[in-house]
């Protein structure tokens, strides 16, 4: 059954919701060919709905309401800090970190960061990576769309009150598994993934000092965009255990 996330705008009455916005409409009906009878899943900011498709016209798509259950808020939020590394290697991140779990992804620029941030062509990529987010979480079948931030600079990293930051460093002797063994104690997660010229000793420092724990993933030296992936599962198992 295949998932998309509408608007409550999308609502029309108790009993029926239509499809409209041009992207949905466009992948419903050209990419999936929905058919009429088939079924949906529907997602809106409170709610869960099981909809049958009633009629396909020709700029939106109308379902019937069949079932309705009330979403329940995610126990734990996890945020990705992640260095700002070269494009195709971002969007790499972007998808398969939405479909492990993250809820929010921060890129940020520090002393090795390859890709610099301009203002001007990242407004242009912004679109594009909110595009790929939705995709990632229709597919994954998330129950909210995650959100992209605008780059920071490392040094504007700060941990919220009771909040478990985790930095990925190779160089560290802190195996990531003690730092897990408290997971249940916390609701929010922000790990950091460095660029791929890697972290600094100063920016470690000053991460540490800011409550992060400074952990080894492992023997081998992983990619960026591999650490951040791997983190991202190691975490998702231990929560689903």
């Amino acid at each position: 059954m295949f998932r998309f996330f509408i608007d409550e705008s999308n609502i029309i009455d108790d009993n029926f919701i239509e499809i409209v916005e041009k992207e949905d409409f466009h992948h419903g009906k050209n990419v999936l060919r929905l058919k009429v009878g088939e079924k949906l899943e529907l997602i809106s900011e409170a709610n869960k709905y099981i909809n049958e498709i009633t009629e396909i016209k020709s700029d939106s798509i109308l379902t019937k309401i069949l079932e309705k259950t009330e979403l329940k808020n995610k126990d734990v939020s996890i945020k990705l800090y992640q260095g700002m590394p070269k494009s195709d290697k971002f969007e790499l991140i972007i998808q398969k970190s939405v479909e492990l779990g993250v809820d929010e992804i921060v890129p940020f620029e520090s002393e090795r960061t390859i890709v610099k941030f301009k203002a001007k062509s990242y407004n242009k990529k912004q679109e594009r990576y909110e595009k790929i987010i939705k995709a990632a979480a229709m597919q994954s079948k998330r129950n909210s769309i995650p959100k992209i931030d605008f780059p920071i600079n490392l040094n504007e990293i700060e941990l919220e009150d009771g909040e478990l930051g985790i930095l990925a460093y190779e160089e560290s002797y802190l195996p990531i598994r003690e730092v897990l063994k408290n997971l249940n104690e916390y609701n929010k997660i922000s790990i950091v993934i460095g660029p791929e010229g890697g972290f600094s000793k100063n920016e470690v420092d000053n991460l540490v000092s800011k409550g992060f724990n400074s952990v080894l993933l492992g023997e081998r030296i992983l990619r960026t965009e591999t650490a951040s992936l791997n983190l991202l599962s190691i975490i998702g198992y231990e929560l689903e255990r």
